[in-house]
């Protein structure tokens, strides 16, 4: 498909959401789909999470699907938690009268019959997930959603760096920098080791260890180092060695 061959350059240069719905839209349509949705879980607290949309679903599916709670029995969603790889909706398994089975049946209600889900997973730690959906749940459905499943993985990434340059990074709070000797106390403190421990690992003293573990404390702007540990690992700030 040669319409394909700009996707890179098209999605970098535009600079607004509704540029980056439009794309998704157009898209969508060249696909073959009647609908798309674009979702971005930021993990911001481990309690809850910023959730960005872009929206080509029917809005009163949406309404229906936030107000019902159905994120967390979502068959698709589930998925894409899990896996890297996207999922034709025909091959998802989940059980007959299950909440998952009633997500999916509500969603054929609303045009929403058959479709494909693409999971992006980033390095900050968050889960967007790209879905295209065609108003028709027969072989001609399935058809469509099986030469599309390519093209759909190399969009996912497209439309992810998109929204992130475009929103994410523009309206964030600015990032942390912990110097290389606070993330390594903190990393060990995330494996369980005391500072004691730390030290002895670090070839430091045990109170150069807590004065780097209460270094870290201030600028991640929490009072104790396991919530410290939850928000640089929230925030990409300390990974398992050797990346």
């Amino acid at each position: 498909m040669n319409f394909f061959h700009d996707t890179s350059q098209r999605f970098s240069s535009v600079d607004g959401i509704e540029e980056i719905t439009a794309l998704c839209a157009s898209y969508a349509k060249q696909l073959g789909f009647n609908f798309f949705v674009y979702a971005l879980r930021i993990p911001t607290q481990f309690a809850e999470a910023r959730v960005i949309m872009l929206k080509g679903y029917p809005d009163a599916w949406l309404d229906h699907y936030w107000e019902s709670g159905y994120a967390a029995s979502d068959p698709a969603v589930i998925h894409c938690a899990q896996h890297v790889v996207p999922v034709e909706w025909h091959a998802l398994a989940y059980k007959p009268r299950s909440l998952p089975s009633q997500v999916m049946n509500e969603a054929a209600d609303f045009g929403l019959r058959s479709g494909i889900s693409m999971p992006i997973h980033s390095p900050h730690g968050e889960l967007g997930i790209l879905s295209f959906s065609v108003d028709r749940n027969d072989a001609g459905a399935r058809e469509i959603t099986r030469q599309a499943l390519p093209f759909v993985q190399m969009l996912a990434g497209h439309v992810h760096e998109a929204v992130r340059r475009v929103l994410v990074s523009t309206d964030s709070e600015p990032p942390q920098v912990l110097t290389p000797r606070e993330a390594e106390c903190l990393r060990w403190a995330a494996d369980g080791k005391t500072s004691w421990e730390i030290g002895q690992l670090l070839r430091m003293s045990e109170r150069t260890v807590n004065f780097h573990l209460n270094n870290s404390m201030i600028k991640l702007d929490v009072c104790n180092r396991q919530h410290a540990i939850a928000r640089a690992i929230l925030r990409g700030l300390i990974n398992p060695h050797p990346f």
